[in-house]
């Protein structure tokens, strides 16, 4: 099962999800709460260089009074995190912060830029999902745009559903610096799995 994830200029998807015998809106979606976790990884697109001739980058992701970071890789401007960050679904979800720092082992840590993005309809998805049968091959999902996002998302990617999981893929322009780009991918799990 797929929908599409596009932007049009700047607005964000929401999310509503048709099924025989199951037909409501993002609304009453959202009014619902899932219990779960956001499970995320992290990609760094051409950073900037905070130290002679690289960087040392690191990501904090904050979700509300949650933050979770990645490790710090040395001397690399494109860095592949390979770690699995959780956060856990609150009952209102607000935006996710991304804040970028190069490590610095004397001095304080330099900053890098940061972004935030609403994930509302990511949620939604899950919180449909869980509510209708994920696995009726009857399900349909159709895109509806509202609202804007902080930052201009570069690609905002595919929500794909597999395993009653909703996933998407999002690539954000860090703002408040010279250059670079974070790559999110964002996995919604219910406790309930």
């Amino acid at each position: 099962m797929v929908f599409e994830g596009e932007v049009d200029d700047g607005l964000k998807q929401n999310i509503n999800i048709t099924a025989t015998a199951c037909s409501f809106g993002r609304a009453a979606a959202l009014k619902q709460f899932m219990d779960g976790i956001f499970q995320i990884k992290v990609i760094g697109i051409d950073l900037v260089i905070r130290d002679v001739r690289s960087s040392d980058p690191y990501v904090m992701l904050s979700l509300g009074n949650q933050s979770v970071r990645t490790q710090f890789i040395k001397n690399n401007l494109n860095p592949v995190w390979n770690e699995t960050l959780m956060l856990s679904i609150p009952d209102n979800v607000p935006p996710l912060v991304v804040s970028v720092f190069d490590k610095d082992k004397f001095t304080t840590d330099d900053f890098m830029g940061e972004a935030e993005i609403d994930i509302d309809s990511l949620v939604a998805a899950a919180k449909a999902l869980e509510i209708c049968n994920p696995t009726d091959p009857s399900t349909q999902i159709e895109k509806v745009t509202d609202g804007k996002d902080k930052n201009p998302v570069v690609n905002n990617g595919m929500i794909t559903v597999a395993d009653g999981k909703a996933k998407q893929g999002i690539v954000l322009k860090l703002e408040n610096v010279e250059s670079g780009e974070i790559e999110l991918e964002i996995e919604c799990v219910p406790l309930t799995q």
